[in-house]
């Protein structure tokens, strides 16, 4: 079993690991310029951003080769969105002639600064059975279960980017400080490889996924989001490391 995720605090490593199998990290598959993957059984695991995928695993699904006897889909969800993010990937792979076997989604804390207090997202859903519902869905995988959420997306992809392109121009915008210490992990986390150093200052380009990474492990909060409800408080999965983050999207030896 394959398994092709993108992470960016830890959340969708984590269900990837759990989930077992083969792991190949999504930004470093785009490194390549022909992308195969084939497997009995392939999975697609990613966060919900803005109710559809990131821009990263949009460009993926459409770059690769994708062959599988079972193929299912897995989103990460802070508080609505997996089924329209679920629905659109489908709809994306079935116009490519792949055919979805499984989706799923596994409610866990929603990194996104300008909605959501960190200190008061991680208290309430401490108590999720994360771990739990894993598992029920690696049951299914393992018994080939055919399941679909197949509910009426309650927007389109066309209308989707559009929404995208806003808001990261025009609403959201990461700010960034003068107090960088220069260890560049902004850098090393960003799945793009959007972020350069110049005169030991990071300066963020125009290819953001905003999945917010570098804002979320710089330790010394030099870079912030505008509108942040709670500026102190970060998030990164409690079982995740930062090499692992570093190791999966890090693009460039810089």
């Amino acid at each position: 079993m394959k398994l092709l995720y993108y992470t960016s605090t830890g959340n969708n490593l984590y269900i990837s690991k759990e989930l077992g199998g083969e792991l190949l990290s999504i930004p470093q598959l785009m490194k390549n310029d022909e992308i195969t993957i084939e497997d009995e059984c392939v999975g697609i695991i990613f966060p919900v951003f803005f109710a559809t995928s990131p821009k990263t695993v949009r460009e993926f699904v459409n770059k690769a080769n994708i062959k599988a006897n079972y193929l299912f889909l897995i989103t990460s969800y802070g508080s609505d969105g997996d089924q329209n993010a679920l629905k659109i990937m489908k709809e994306t792979l079935n116009g490519m002639g792949i055919h979805v076997n499984y989706t799923n989604s596994v409610l866990m804390v929603d990194n996104f600064l300008p909605v959501f207090d960190m200190a008061h997202e991680k208290e309430i859903k401490k108590d999720l059975d994360i771990d739990g519902k894993i598992e029920a869905i690696k049951n299914d995988i393992s018994n080939r279960r055919e399941y679909i959420f197949d509910k009426k997306p309650f927007t389109d992809i066309e209308n989707i980017e559009v929404v995208l392109e806003t808001t990261m121009t025009e609403k959201y915008h990461i700010v960034v400080g003068d107090e960088c210490n220069v260890c560049k992990i902004c850098s090393k986390v960003c799945p793009r490889g959007n972020i350069t150093f110049d005169e030991e200052k990071p300066t963020i380009g125009d290819a953001c996924d905003f999945c917010l990474g570098c804002v979320h492990h710089c330790k010394i909060h030099n870079l912030i989001i505008n509108d942040e409800l709670n500026p102190d408080e970060r998030y990164m999965n409690p079982n995740i490391k930062i090499s692992e983050i570093i190791k999966s999207n890090r693009i460039s030896d810089d």
